[in-house]
């Protein structure tokens, strides 16, 4: 099952302008990494 994650206006460029996307449930930064896979540069905007 997979989960919803809302991306604030400003990210939604780097995801086609999509505001919501769906991840992968399971630890936070697994699924930053596993957006990041598919929207490149959202996880350097999202998290250190």
């Amino acid at each position: 099952m997979a989960v919803k994650v809302r991306i604030p206006t400003p990210l939604q460029r780097l995801t086609d302008g999509q505001e919501v996307v769906e991840g992968k449930p399971g630890k936070i930064i697994e699924m930053i990494q596993d957006l990041d896979s598919r929207y490149p540069g959202l996880a350097e905007r999202v998290s250190e």
